[in-house]
């Protein structure tokens, strides 16, 4: 445990209340890839719509794999026009599962298992358009890691609260959380909190996305289509080269006639 702080004892103060509050059991340990993709769901969600979702989406797919490779305008439509940031957090997902590929020539994370904590949690900080929230997901849940998801509305009820420092980054209140918070406390914490954030509301839900590095935002689902060419230009007609030669000036009509008429007239007179 860090030196105390008013936001220390605040913390303590809270989660003592939480944890005999919250109902239900944390999380059951998943696959890294399944807990990828479910964290994404309920990052700036919550625990309940998540899981609905999640549901909602492997029963139209084989495997994970096919959320990958869908459009984005399909697994939209099945999260419905209602879901929190949906565009953003399909990008977002589908953005990390590419770059897990990329780098397992896979789509599991099954190097995972070779690497030792601190690496594992550099893998997944360093995934594109996985927010800090889902990295943390994945490492306490699947894992076992000394992790804790922080989401913008998590962060925001624990600072109303006072029970977090004010103007600090969503990986920075992972932070400064886990040094109050011991390793085998992070599951149940986790737990406690998200319950806690599930049941409340505050200003920021009715904001609209949050852009990111790496991760563009636009009204449709799908890849932008190339523009159709434009027509090429017709080929202008060559005109026809010039000659070089000067043409002799052309000869009077009247002055030829005119030669002729005396040349015959000559001729005339000398047979008389």
């Amino acid at each position: 445990m860090a030196k105390e702080t008013a936001e220390s004892k605040a913390l303590a103060a809270l989660l003592k209340k939480l944890l005999g509050a919250a109902k239900g059991q944390p999380p059951d340990r998943r696959e890294p890839i399944e807990q990828l993709v479910l964290s994404m769901l309920q990052w700036e969600s919550t625990r309940k719509q998540a899981e609905a979702a999640y549901d909602a989406w492997l029963a139209g797919v084989s495997d994970l794999n096919e959320l990958r490779v869908s459009f984005d305008h399909e697994l939209i439509e099945v999260l419905g026009e209602d879901y929190p940031r949906g565009p953003e957090r399909v990008r977002r997902m589908r953005e990390s599962m590419h770059e897990v590929f990329i780098r397992e020539y896979d789509w599991r994370m099954a190097s995972l298992d070779e690497r030792n904590k601190r690496d594992q949690r550099e893998y997944l900080d360093t995934l594109p358009g996985l927010p800090p929230y889902a990295a943390a997901g994945v490492m306490l849940l699947s894992l076992g890691g000394h992790a804790l998801p922080v989401d913008g509305k998590l962060r925001r009820l624990l600072e109303a609260e006072g029970a977090l420092p004010e103007g600090l980054s969503d990986g920075e209140a992972e932070s400064w959380l886990l040094r109050q918070i011991k390793a085998g406390e992070a599951l149940s914490a986790h737990h406690a909190l998200q319950c806690w954030a599930d049941g409340r509301k505050d200003k920021g839900d009715a904001e609209g996305p949050a852009s990111s590095p790496g991760v563009a935002l636009r009204t449709g689902a799908d890849p932008e289509p190339e523009p159709e060419p434009e027509p090429a230009p017709k080929p202008k007609k060559k005109a026809p080269a010039k000659s070089t030669k000067k043409k002799a000036p052309a000869k009077s009509t009247a002055k030829a006639a005119a030669g002729q008429g005396g040349a015959t007239r000559k001729r005339v007179s000398k047979k008389k």
